[in-house]
Formats: structure tokens, sequence, C-alpha cells
């Protein structure tokens, strides 16, 4: 008895196993900042608390592109503090993926470099089921308006449950 226990208990790991086996994907992403709105609060100087929206590029390692849109809400004194963004990835295929980016700025107004911990939330399509996590860095060369690039880097594990 104690046999097929463990026979069968080997077979549901390996099922386990194979339907959410973790892999990992590198990309990078660059886009141009559609909105933005802010306030200057009184408390120090040079603090400002936003949102923006923007739209853009991934660009996969396999050589495959897709399509961003990112929203955000940010805290910063003189260039430097928190963020949270979401971003929606939109594939050729209609598949998606959506990621949330908690993390923050450092430097100067003009020319911050960011980190963040990152966690994929969603999917659809081919990412059904997709959860993970990894961590994203990353740069803008001019201070925070419309039309300013944002370049970032995107290291992540994933799994897809099916």
């Amino acid at each position: 008895m104690k046999k097929i226990i463990l026979v069968l208990a080997g077979i549901l790991l390996l099922n386990i196993y194979s339907f959410s086996q973790t892999e990992k994907i590198k990309f990078g992403l660059k886009y141009s900042i559609k909105s933005h709105y802010f306030e200057l609060l009184d408390d120090v100087p040079n603090h400002k608390m936003g949102v923006a929206t923007g739209v853009g590029t991934a660009y996969m390692k396999d050589g495959k592109n897709a399509n961003i849109k990112a929203f955000f809400i940010y805290d910063y004194t003189n260039g430097s503090g928190k963020f949270l963004v979401n971003y929606i990835i939109n594939f050729t295929d209609s598949s998606t993926i959506t990621l949330k980016a908690e993390g923050n700025s450092y430097g100067d107004e003009n020319s911050p470099l960011f980190t963040a911990n990152v966690s994929i939330d969603n999917g659809t399509g081919i990412y059904k089921g997709i959860k993970g996590k990894g961590k994203m860095s990353g740069d803008r060369r001019e201070t925070i308006s419309e039309n300013a690039i944002v370049n970032l880097n995107f290291d992540l594990e994933y799994t897809i449950s099916n």
C-alpha cells in the first residue's frame, strides 16, 4: 500500500511541476510620458506628488516586441522618492501581461535612476494564469514631463498555472 501511495504522490508532483515550472524573462522597455499632472506640496522645497501615463514598446530577448501602457503615481522631492507603476504589455497575438512595480527614484530631478520590485499580477491569452516577481531598473534623462522618455530593464521569474 505504501508503494502505491508513493507512486501516486510522485505522479502528482510531476504533474504539478510540469504545469507550473518557473521560467525567467528579461526585457527592455522604453516609453514616452503622454500625460502628467502634479501638485507642489508646501511641506519641503520641491516636493511633488503626481500621476502620469505613458505608451511605448517592450523589447523581448527573443526579438519580439510588444506595446505597453504605463500608469503611475509618484511622491518625489527633488526627483527622488517613491513610485508605483502598473504596466500592461500587449503582444501581437492579443495576449497580455500586467505588471506592478513599487520602487524608488534617486539622483536628481533631471536625470533620475529607478529601482523597483516587480510583481506579475495577471495575464491573458498564452499568459493566462501567470504569476511572478522580479526586479526593474532604469533611468530618465530629463525632468518628468509630457514626452519625456523612460528607459527600463526587467529581470523576472514566473510560472503559468494551467
